[in-house]
């Protein structure tokens, strides 16, 4: 289900345009989705499933990202992916289970946790909108933040670096750098310190994952 989009002057909601695409381009299209998202986010290597992710779909995945298993990739194609982009900066770790929406820009700094079941949304349903069409806004992770278990992020929000956001908040405007949210809507509940920011997530993943 798409989130719900929040008014943003800095990135403006750009709408999908409604092209006629022909019969052959969609079936390809869902066919790549269909084995991206129920055959290798499901096999047991992250060699084999980051091989796929670089250079079948086009994602930039930095020395040391990793992404976990049953990870679903919403994507309108290669080219789509390519043009839009989808960067996962060094070191970040998606975990089990999350929902990346590639559809608009999505960019993951370096050192980010994305906890399991973590939702992010660049796309929404603009309920003013009497076509009931699909836009996208952008959405950018800076480095170090930490996203919690089941937290849903929408469209055209910035989380700040070294921000955390408490698990199962729902994230509809920015976040500050160093903010702590939590709750529905996500609203500032602390402050992280500065000086903690002095880790890299490179612990070597398993060897079968």
């Amino acid at each position: 289900m798409d989130g719900v989009g929040t008014e943003r002057a800095a990135a403006p909601a750009k709408f999908e345009p409604a092209e006629k695409t022909g019969r052959l381009k969609l079936f390809l299209v869902r066919a790549l989705n269909y084995v991206t998202n129920h055959v290798i986010s499901h096999i047991p290597s992250f060699h084999l499933r980051h091989a796929w992710y670089r250079r079948v779909l086009g994602i930039s995945l930095g020395q040391g990202a990793v992404v976990h298993l049953g990870c679903y990739v919403w994507f309108y194609g290669p080219g789509q992916l390519r043009r839009e982009g989808l960067v996962i900066g060094a070191h970040t770790r998606i975990n089990r289970d999350c929902c990346l929406d590639a559809r608009g820009s999505l960019r993951i700094g370096e050192n980010v946790s994305i906890s399991p079941e973590v939702t992010i949304l660049t796309a929404f349903h603009p309920i003013d909108d009497p076509e009931f069409r699909v836009a996208t806004r952008p959405i950018e992770i800076e480095d170090y933040a930490f996203v919690g278990t089941r937290a849903t992020i929408l469209a055209g929000v910035r989380i700040g670096r070294g921000a955390v956001v408490g698990a199962g908040a729902v994230v509809t405007r920015d976040v500050p750098p160093l903010a702590v949210v939590a709750g529905v809507p996500a609203r500032q509940v602390g402050t992280r310190p500065e000086e903690a920011l002095r880790y890299v997530l490179d612990q070597p993943p398993a060897l079968f994952e």
